[in-house]
C-alpha cells in the first residue's frame, strides 16, 4: 500500500475574545470558516482519527489528500460555533473531551493565566456524536499524567473513556494527550487501556509507520494565515517549526544513547538540561 501523509489539526477554542495567553490555541470564527472551507474547496478528504487509523491497520488506502480535524477539551464553543462550519463544509472531526469538567467551566488551566471557558454540555456532547464526530478522551481532569501513580493513572484513562461511552452510546477509542505530556509508562497505559490511537502536539505529518500513540498534530491558533495554513497541510507545521523539532528530536535520540535511556522519558524535557547530563555521561566538563 503507498504510504499517504496524513496533516493532523489541532483546534481548541473558536471565538473572537481571545487573550493573548490563549492565542497559540485560539482560533476566530472567521479564520476557522476560511480553513474548512479552504479544506472543501481544494479537494481534501476529512476523516476522524479512528477513521484514518482503522484504514491503516486494515491496509486499505485512502484519498491522497487527506486531513485530520481534531479538537482538544471541549469548550462550548465547539458546539455553538464550529459545529454549524463543520457541517457546511462537510468537514469530519475528532473532539477529545474532558469527561470531570463537563457542564462546568474550563478552571484547570488557571495555573498557566488563563480565564475559564464554559465548557460543553452533557446533552450538546450526545449531539455532536449525533451530528457524527467522533467522540475522544482527554482524561477525567487534564492532569499531567506523568506525575501519576499506577492507580490514578488508570483511573483517569478508563473512567473518562466509560463516562463519554455512557453519554453517546458509542465506543470511545481514541485518546489526547493533556498539554500533550506523555512519557513511556503513559504511552504504556494509554495501549493497555484499550484505546486504538493517541494524539500529542509533536508537529508532523502521519503515515502508517507513525506510532498510533503519539499521532502528530499542528497546533492551529490566531497567528495561521492562510499561507501558514497551507503549509501545515503540506508539511505537518510551519517549517521552521518542524525543523526545530526535528532538530531537538535528533539532539535527543543521541543523548539517549548516551544516557541508555528511552527518547520518550527525555524529549519533554529542557533540552539544556539534557545537553549537560549527556556531556557528563560522556566524560565532558
Amino acid at each position: 500500500m503507498m504510504k499517504r501523509s496524513v496533516p493532523f489539526l489541532m483546534y481548541h477554542a473558536i471565538a473572537d475574545d481571545i487573550v493573548d495567553a490563549e492565542s497559540g490555541y485560539t482560533t476566530t470564527p472567521a479564520a476557522f470558516e476560511a480553513q474548512m472551507r479552504h479544506l472543501r474547496e481544494t479537494g481534501w478528504t476529512t476523516m476522524t482519527v479512528g477513521a484514518v487509523v482503522d484504514a491503516w491497520d486494515r491496509g486499505r488506502a485512502i484519498p491522497e489528500r487527506t486531513a485530520v480535524v481534531t479538537f482538544d477539551d471541549g469548550f462550548e464553543c465547539l458546539h455553538r460555533t464550529a459545529l454549524p462550519i463543520l457541517r457546511e463544509y462537510g468537514i469530519a472531526a475528532t473532539a477529545f473531551l474532558i469527561s470531570g469538567y463537563l457542564d462546568g467551566m474550563a478552571s484547570y488551566d488557571a495555573d498557566l493565566g488563563i480565564r475559564a471557558r464554559r465548557m460543553l454540555t452533557r446533552e450538546q456532547v450526545r449531539e455532536l456524536a449525533a451530528a457524527g464526530l467522533e467522540i475522544g478522551s482527554h482524561t477525567v481532569s487534564h492532569r499531567d499524567l506523568r506525575a501519576l501513580g499506577p492507580a490514578e493513572l488508570r483511573d483517569e484513562l478508563e473512567r473518562s473513556r466509560a463516562e463519554l461511552e455512557a453519554l453517546t452510546g458509542r465506543p470511545v477509542r481514541t485518546f489526547s494527550f493533556p498539554r500533550g505530556l506523555l512519557d513511556r509508562a503513559v504511552h504504556d497505559a494509554v495501549a493497555r487501556a484499550g484505546y486504538r490511537a493517541a494524539c500529542s502536539t509533536e508537529p508532523g505529518l502521519n503515515d502508517p509507520g507513525t506510532d498510533r500513540y503519539v499521532l502528530r498534530r499542528a497546533e492551529i491558533g490566531v497567528g495561521i494565515g492562510p499561507a501558514a495554513f497551507r503549509s501545515i497541510l503540506t508539511f505537518g507545521a510551519q517549517p521552521a517549526r518542524l525543523a526545530r523539532s526535528l532538530t531537538r528530536h535528533g539532539l535527543i535520540d543521541c543523548i539517549a544513547a548516551l544516557q541508555g535511556a528511552d527518547p520518550m522519558d527525555l524529549y519533554l524535557r529542557p533540552l539544556r538540561s539534557l545537553l549537560t547530563a549527556g556531556a557528563r555521561r560522556a566524560g565532558v566538563r
